[in-house]
């Protein structure tokens, strides 16, 4: 009678199991944090981030049926959870290297991080994660300042050339013009006989930003319309308000601008590059821009 009552609780628990494993087939789940997961990569002889750490990630998130997010690059210090089973928990359990899927609850996730319900059918968010790189947040500062140094010795550089580079390219470009008290270098290609551009005056402007190298990072052209713009209150590069209050509807000019009538010492970084280095205008260049004055109010 013993072992007939023993082999019905264990029928019984092994029914109980099979039914909670039924809910995601191939997933397990984490009694401490309620969430369940599944692993594709396991390197359970490599470390595991602890709290403090930075971690470097991607990630995508989805539901059963569809994806919302996919592949996208993340960094963060791993804190405490806010919440059991959320996305910190979730990490603390991969090793450098795993990749993984946790489902979460949406809604919970959804009310932590956005303050709003999931917004999908049912309240399952699969999030897939694949760890890239652990570090402790002594070395991720040692690296950041390491980094910093780096950018200021790169910006230094930029600041000695800038000069040597402007006289190379008003040589080479035959330039006659002398540049006005600021150094802005202003040529004059076809003068119009539109009204004169004011402090107020509302413009309409056709433009090419180029490189001294003749590379093109930006054109209205491409765009098939001008930008309009009131001069003196919708603020652009200081080259620019200087240049514009120099012409008149149908003018069209070429100016080169150093670097401190441009974006100076902080450039314009990509923010497309994850890892914040890249720049779409590097620090201390100059510019150089073809304009013309579609109109002039």
């Amino acid at each position: 009678m013993k072992n007939v009552t023993k082999l019905m609780i264990a029928l019984v628990a092994l029914v109980a199991l099979g039914t909670a494993c039924s809910k995601y087939p191939g997933f397990k789940k984490d009694k401490k944090e309620g969430f369940y997961y599944k692993f594709y990569e396991q390197n359970k002889k490599e470390i595991q981030p602890q709290i403090g750490d930075i971690v470097e990630f991607t990630y995508g998130f989805r539901t059963k049926d569809s994806i919302l997010v996919e592949n996208v690059f993340w960094d963060d210090m791993i804190k405490e959870s806010a919440y059991r089973g959320d996305i910190y928990a979730a990490l603390q359990k991969m090793h450098l290297g795993d990749s993984a899927t946790f489902i979460l609850d949406g809604d919970t996730f959804f009310y932590y991080s956005a303050g709003a319900p999931f917004p999908f059918d049912g309240n399952d968010l699969y999030i897939d994660i694949k760890l890239h790189s652990i570090v402790s947040q002594e070395e991720y500062e040692r690296r950041y300042l390491e980094q910093m140094q780096q950018e200021e010795a790169m910006m230094e550089d930029f600041r000695l050339l800038e000069g040597d580079l402007i006289a190379e390219y008003v040589e080479k470009q035959n330039i006659k013009v002398k540049p006005t008290a600021s150094g802005l270098y202003f040529v004059k290609n076809v003068s119009g006989k539109g009204k004169a551009i004011k402090e107020g005056s509302q413009v309409a402007i056709h433009y090419t930003g180029k490189f001294l190298d003749g590379t093109v990072f930006d054109s209205s052209v491409e765009y098939g319309m001008p930008i309009e713009l009131t001069v003196g209150v919708d603020r652009f590069i200081q080259g620019w308000e200087e240049a514009l209050l120099l012409m008149r509807g149908g003018d069209k000019a070429t100016i080169l601008i150093p670097s401190h009538l441009a974006y100076g010492a902080r450039g314009i970084k990509d923010p497309r590059d994850p890892s914040g280095t890249a720049f779409i205008i590097p620090p201390y260049t100059p510019l150089v821009f073809d304009l013309e004055v579609a109109s002039v109010e």
